[in-house]
Formats: structure tokens, sequence, C-alpha cells
């Protein structure tokens, strides 16, 4: 049995690890990237969008440039909600990229590489080496052969089923079951995807009654669209998915025109059975980054750019070597993210306020100064919970229902019980980093 020695571990090389890998490499670490898989090699659950912060950690990964060059950048995006449509305009500079992760993946790993990573791929992990109570490295499967490489810390990028969250036991303390099956294909472009002015976005989301229906444009010329239906119809999606999705899209006028004439690539993907959540994201000698900490409503499109923020703020925790920066890191992890994922909670139910949405989002078309709060939370320069000033929403509320919009009242006690139990447990997680920092500076004090 071969026995080699690293300063850390990656289990995972897409997105989350492979940026993670890079930065540490190029502040001096001896880094080991593995993956079970070969390598690139397309990921099948991603919606492959990125926003403005997450291209700017590829930026910094250097890559940024290269995702530009082949991926259409999405400045339009639509949303359509029960025929309420609200058009908005990112700036010229900070738009959406969507590259398919193949690509993605394939260049933050030369990127690793290029820092002086060494990636193993088919490469399985079986347990975790510990010592005196401490993760001190993993045991491995390479090429039918048992391999042992040693490290300071091993770090799970392997996603939301992820091998080293399993092994640690890092519990979940915030999750829910995903109420929507979801399935996606890819199309050809037609010529009036660029041509048409019915098709003046770069990306669109549909909220009809129950269903939601997306559209992204990725590189090779191609649109991943998807359809994602309550859970419980979810038993003739898997008795002939390819049928049901054509079936779901032509049923939107948008989405019927764009594969009226054609077929899409290979098979259609689906996944029934997901869970959003928060797991505990460090322990004695390991850390948990991406998916494999967090995973969060898939129609925010919002996953890439988690796990690449995470990966940077993670790899200068890493940077200070000591305990207490890794669980200031994961608090700090908390408190960032908490906002986006309850906004998917209440974007993703079946059961939406329908009546209250079309308010807000008449409200939104006729106020250019809310639309540019909204893109700025985009741009995470600002909570979703900070978009709407309580004022105007109040006044909007007020005003629909002297219309006789009675169906706002009720929506709008409904939404704010679920603000007040976001607004707990964000305040709980603010608590909680808090404390770390004040653990902290006693300890630095102390020293």
């Amino acid at each position: 049995m071969q026995q080699q020695e690293y300063d850390v571990v990656i289990v995972g090389a897409r997105c989350a690890g492979a940026a993670l890998a890079t930065f540490l490499a190029r502040a001096g670490a001896r880094v080991l990237l593995l993956d079970k898989d070969a390598m690139p090699s397309d990921h099948v659950l991603s919606t492959h969008s990125i926003s403005p912060p997450g291209m700017d950690v590829l930026d910094e990964a250097g890559v940024g440039e290269a995702v530009r060059s082949v991926t259409p950048p999405s400045h339009f995006v639509r949303l359509n909600v029960d025929g309420e449509l609200l058009d908005w305009k990112l700036p010229e500079h900070r738009g959406l990229y969507c590259p398919r992760r193949k690509r993605l993946d394939g260049l933050l790993q030369q990127a690793a590489m290029g820092a002086g990573v060494q990636l193993l791929d088919r490469t399985r992990v079986t347990s975790l080496m510990q010592r005196d109570g401490r993760v001190h490295g993993v045991q491995t499967i390479v090429d039918g052969r048992e391999h042992i490489f040693t490290a300071g810390l091993v770090v799970g990028a392997d996603g939301r089923q992820s091998t080293v969250a399993r092994l640690v036991g890092a519990e979940e303390y915030l999750g829910y079951d995903a109420p929507r099956a979801t399935y996606w294909g890819y199309w050809d472009a037609p010529t009036l995807w660029k041509t048409d002015p019915a098709y003046r976005f770069d990306a669109y989301f549909a909220l009809v009654g129950p269903h939601i229906r997306a559209i992204f444009q990725t590189d090779q010329d191609q649109l991943l669209i998807a359809s994602s239906p309550p859970i419980n119809q979810i038993e003739m999606w898997r008795a002939d998915p390819r049928r049901t999705l054509r079936e779901a899209l032509n049923s939107d006028p948008i989405t019927a025109r764009l594969i009226r004439d054609s077929a899409p690539h290979g098979k259609v993907c689906g996944t029934v059975k997901e869970r959003f959540f928060f797991r505990r994201a460090v322990g004695s000698g390991w850390a948990l980054v991406g998916d494999a900490g967090h995973h969060k409503e898939w129609l925010l499109g919002d996953g890439i750019t988690e796990a690449l923020l995470q990966a940077r703020s993670l790899a200068i925790a890493i940077g200070v070597g000591t305990d207490g920066a890794l669980s200031r890191w994961w608090r700090g992890r908390d408190v960032a993210a908490l906002p986006l994922y309850f906004v998917g909670q209440i974007a993703g139910a079946p059961e939406r306020p329908a009546e209250l949405q079309r308010v807000f989002f008449s409200a939104l078309a006729r106020q250019p100064a809310l639309m540019a709060r909204m893109v700025a939370v985009i741009d995470r320069q600002l909570s979703p919970f900070e978009a709407l000033p309580v004022p105007q929403v109040l006044s909007c509320i007020t005003a629909a229902a002297l219309r006789g919009r009675w169906r706002v009242i009720p929506e709008i006690l409904g939404m704010g019980r679920r603000a007040l139990a976001a607004d707990r447990e964000m305040r709980l997680r603010c608590e909680l980093l808090a404390e770390t920092e004040a653990l902290l500076s006693l300890a630095r004090k102390a020293a």
C-alpha cells in the first residue's frame, strides 16, 4: 500500500474543489485533488448559470476570459408569472454565463494543475484516516490498488451526496425535501432565438400555475430547457421523460417554438429526490465546501456561484492555519447563504402567493429604482430581504386591496410568517458567528 503526504487533500475535482485547489496551491500549499469520475466530464445536475460574483472568482482563478470566449453572455432576463412579464437588464459588463460543466470544470482543473496541484481522477475514497480523533488523510482505490494520502486537512468538495460528509458524520441542521422534480434537455438554438422579436431575452423563467420552466443559453450554440413539475406528478414523467418534457414545453408558447422542429441532444436528464440543506461544514481535520455542505433550490441558478465564492473564502481561512479560522468561515458561510436559501424555498414552492407576486411584478415594471435593487441582489450587493423597502411593500398591498384584489391580504400575512421564521434563523446564525469571532479574539489575546 503506497502512502503520500500533502498539506490538503480535496475530494471532488469540479468547480468548488478545483477552484479551492488553485487558490491553495498558488499560496504555496501542497494539494492533492481527487475525483471518482474521469475528468473532465459533464455534470448532469446543473443549470450552468454563473452570476457576476462567480465570474469574479473565475477571473481570480485565471479562467474567466476563457469562459467568456466560448459562452454567450446573458444580459436580458425575462420572468413570466402567470402571464405577467417582467424583463430586466444586467449591466453590460456584469452578465450571466452558462458554460457546460465539462468545459468549466476542465478549465478550472487545468488552472489547478498549472498551479502545481496533483489531480487524480477515477480515484474512489473508501475511508478517512484518523489520529487522536482528528482526520489526517484518506484511503483510496486507484486502478484497483489501495493508496493512502495523508494531509493536515481533508476537504469534501464532492457534492450533495458527499462521501466525506458521510464518513465524518456531518449533521444537517436545516433542510427540506424538494417539492418538485426537474427534467431538462439540450436543444440546438434555432434561428428565431436570435432573430425573432419575441425572444428579446437571454434567459427565461416561467412560473405558470404549479409549473416552472426555464431556458439558459449555454456553449456550442445550445439551449438548456427545463420543466419542474410538482413532486406529486412525477409518475408520468418517470414513465416517459422525453415525451412528457416535450408535452410540458409545448404548453408554453415561448418554449414550444424553440423545440418545434428538433429533438434534444442525448437523453433527457431528470432529478426527483432532491433535498436542500445546510450541513456542519468543519470539524477536526476536515471541511466541506460547495454542495457538500450547502445545497439550495436550482431555480435560483446560484449553485456554481455559491461554490466558487465558498472556495475563495475557504482558501483564505485555510491559509490562517487554525481550527478557529475554519469555524469562523463556516459560520460566515451560513450568514451569507441563508437569504437566498429562503428565497429559493419560497420561489420553488408549488403553492405560490400568485396574486402577491403579480402585484410586486407590476410595481417593479413601473419603478426602475426597484428594478435596480433586484439587479443588485443578483450581483450580491444587496440581500433579497432588503430589495423591497417596507413602505413601498405596504403601499403596493394597500393599493391592490383597495382595488378589490383581496387575496393579497392572506398572502402577505403568509409571507410575513415565512419572513419571521427566516429572520429568526438568520439572527441565530449571526449570533453564532459573533460568538465564534469573540472566542477567536479571546484566544488571540491569551496567546
